[in-house]
């Protein structure tokens, strides 16, 4: 039994050690090898196993004869660690060649199959080279220029194919003709002002799977007056005076390939279809969408052209109507249905009587701002739908639909629509139309619609009072709210779109006081508080001044520092004519009377003060009368004043400044009342001096207002003038 398992145990081990070889077999193998002329050849292979923990390859290149394939010659060898590698170099591609690839790994070495190929079939030619590309003598055509880097021998020419690829505005074109059949290639069908991206590449056609590399330029074909007018459309606002409305001119530039070149201005005017009026914008730079222009009432046409560095192009037409003119009608129907967050499908119908030659969709965000954001687009009249792109989600888009009769269009029909709809962000405010005893009228201005993000369902008011509300649903923007209790409430609105709502601002209105509100009532009392506030602020100056008014200080006086300007004269006048003043405080009196006049009499009181004791002393002093004399000689500017002052007495050849003192008992002889007199030659010289205590408060009395004046009453006025008065 044991000499049976011994052969089929060494049969199973040759099984594993077949298997195992052949696993690793085809583990790694070679994909294809590829000549250049004259060059190299290099093989690439794979390895199906990534976890071999392969370290490098050594590619071993041999070459046989195609017929008997039995001898082999080696080409080379060459070491990686990638995945190709190239032996160079050959002397020609006209042979059989065989190769393997040998893998090193960590527990030994795995060995490719052998790999055979025909070496013409393997050959990639090098790229051409462009020597020149212009502009050919045919029209919209472009003669190239082109060599082979390596030299082809004359026998191998007719197998070397060249292949032309040019490539304009997304369009790409290719061309393949045998390379040497001509000395020149002329590319043609081209179109005229653009831009050309062109390549080649060649090939030995015995070797169809294999190309070269691509060798590019790029060039521009000669410009062309562009073929084809722009589209233009018209954009009309409401007139903002008499005989003028503003018209938005808008355009879409021409086409390619119509446009054959670069535009580089347009030019728009509009001229009146009754009378010689015409409004232009003259030349406007290529990159401007619009022009604006002000316009009369009556229809007129516009045209629109522009303009490259070969030409014009032709114009473009579009007729405006009147102002108020609604001759032609507009589409049935219009529905919107969002596809998605950035798109909405749009449809219209029109009658059956309709002899349209089109239509325009016209859209814009809401609210419209610029001529830049209006988007619009030309449909053929068959069209009865359109769908927009680049729409925002939330935000209201006016869509229009206008019909075309030829270069005139119809009245517009609109409509608002969103791509996904949202919650209002405000809500509305509302305003108290009416107020009675038992009710009050409301009404709301509508959310402004780029805040509404969806269209509007319906209205909820709501109001409270003592803690209590209610709702009223509505679908209006007004209501009435009857059967209200005396009070104050609050009141405020909420919108209501399919997604949420949003309540405006409330208000306090009072219900049960016709025609009395809140706010009103407030506002007047705040204003009243106010007035009161604000009145005794701006009139305090005049209050102080009326409570507290400024009492003068003698010593700031004038007379404080009062010199005389000429030696002073103490002579006694006598009592024949002559000029005297009695002056109490700053007021002085002048008065001219003869000998035999009279004047009225004024008596002098004042009260004592004393200091150490609290007797009040009250004297009459006793010049019960002062006697003015005339002195018809006299002038008034020769009269001088007598003033009463609480000042301090000095001779006259002695000036000391006045001074505060304190006089326990002054004397008589320091009391003086009365004027000084000196006459000589008919003039009067007033200088003297009066010293009342800083003790003594005078007091004016007046006795007798008018009486005459007797000689004996004089001792009593004179007795206080001083002893000696003579200088």
């Amino acid at each position: 039994m044991s000499q049976m398992k011994l052969p089929q145990a060494g049969l199973l081990l040759w099984m594993c050690v077949m298997n195992r070889v052949l696993d690793t077999a085809s583990a790694l193998s070679i994909t294809h090898c590829v000549i250049i002329q004259y060059t190299n050849i290099t093989c690439y292979w794979k390895t199906a196993d990534q976890h071999l923990n392969i370290s490098s390859y050594r590619l071993q290149i041999n070459k046989t004869s195609c017929e008997s394939k039995h001898s082999f010659i080696s080409v080379g060898d060459c070491n990686t660690v990638g995945s190709n590698c190239s032996v160079q170099p050959i002397d020609s591609a006209l042979h059989c060649f065989c190769a393997d690839v040998l893998a090193s790994t960590h527990s030994g070495s795995i060995r490719s199959p052998l790999y055979n190929f025909n070496g013409i079939s393997a050959v990639k030619l090098p790229p051409p080279q462009i020597k020149d590309l212009k502009p050919s003598e045919s029209p919209g055509c472009l003669q190239v220029i082109w060599r082979m880097t390596e030299s082809i021998p004359t026998n191998e020419k007719c197998n070397i194919l060249l292949q032309a690829e040019y490539t304009t505005h997304n369009q790409t074109q290719s061309q393949t003709i045998e390379a040497f059949s001509k000395k020149t290639w002329e590319i043609c069908k081209l179109h005229p002002g653009s831009k050309y991206t062109v390549r080649f590449r060649a090939q030995d056609k015995r070797a169809h799977t294999h190309w070269s590399s691509w060798t590019s330029v790029d060039t521009t074909t000669p410009e062309k007056a562009p073929s084809a007018a722009p589209r233009l459309w018209r954009l009309i606002e409401p007139a903002e005076e008499a005989g003028k409305r503003r018209l938005t001119l808008l355009w879409k530039p021409v086409s390619w390939p119509e446009v054959s070149g670069v535009v580089l201005s347009y030019s728009a005017s509009c001229h009146s279809d009754l009378d010689s009026s015409q409004w232009t914008c003259g030349s406007i730079n290529a990159s401007r969408r619009f022009c604006i222009l002000t316009i009369s009432d009556d229809p007129c046409h516009c045209s629109l052209t522009a303009t490259n560095s070969a030409g014009t192009s032709p114009p473009a037409h579009i007729s405006i109507p009147a102002h108020m003119d609604t001759k032609f009608p507009p589409p049935q129907t219009i529905s919107a249905t969002p596809l998605d967050d950035t798109r909405l499908k749009v449809e219209w119908t029109v009658a059956l009587n309709q002899s349209e030659s089109g239509f325009v969709v016209q859209w814009t965000a809401v609210p419209y701002t610029e001529p830049d954001s209006l988007h619009w687009e030309h449909m053929n009249k068959t069209a009865r739908g359109f769908i927009l792109t680049g729409l925002r989600p939330e935000v209201p888009y006016n869509l229009s639909v206008m019909s075309l009769y030829g270069r005139k269009a119809g009245s517009g029909l609109s409509i608002v629509a969103f791509t996904r709809e949202g919650a209002p962000s405000v809500g509305p405010n509302i305003t108290v139309v009416t107020t009675s005893s038992s009710g009050v009228v409301l009404k709301w201005d509508p959310v402004p619609l780029e805040k509404r993000h969806s269209l509007i369902r319906n209205y909820t008011v709501l109001y409270s009072i003592n803690g209590k509300s209610a709702t009223v649903d509505t679908c209006d923007e007004h209501t009435s709210l009857i059967g209200l209790i005396e009070g104050t409430y609050n009141i405020c609105v909420m919108a209501h779109t399919a997604v949420g709502g949003a309540v405006g601002p409330c208000q306090m209105v009072v219900v049960g006081l016709e025609d009395v509100q809140v706010i009103p009532i407030l506002l007047c009392a705040l204003l009243l508080c106010f007035l009161i506030l604000i009145i005794p602020v701006c009139m305090r100056m005049r209050i102080k001044r009326c409570l507290c008014p400024t009492v003068p200080d003698p010593s700031k006086s004038s007379l404080s520092i009062w010199s005389n300007t000429k030696p002073c004269q103490h002579k006694l006048p006598s009592l024949s004519p002559m000029s005297s003043i009695i002056s109490v405080g700053q007021t002085s009196t002048y008065q001219d009377y003869g000998e035999k006049d009279y004047v009225p009499v004024q008596v002098f009181a004042y009260h004592t003060l004393p200091h150490d004791n609290n007797e009040t002393e009250t004297k009459i002093y006793n010049s019960t009368s002062a006697i003015t004399y005339q002195d018809p000689k006299l002038t008034p500017a020769q009269a001088f004043p007598t003033h009463f002052l609480n000042q301090s007495y000095t001779k006259p050849d002695q000036v000391i400044p006045a001074v505060r003192e304190e006089d326990p008992q002054p004397s008589s002889d320091d009391l003086l009342f009365d004027s000084l007199f000196s006459h000589k030659s008919n003039q009067a010289d007033l200088c003297g001096y009066i010293h009342v205590s800083q003790s003594y408060a005078p007091v004016i009395m007046t006795v007798d207002a008018y009486r005459s004046l007797d000689l004996d009453e004089c001792p009593h006025f004179l007795q206080v003038l001083p002893e000696d008065t003579s200088t």
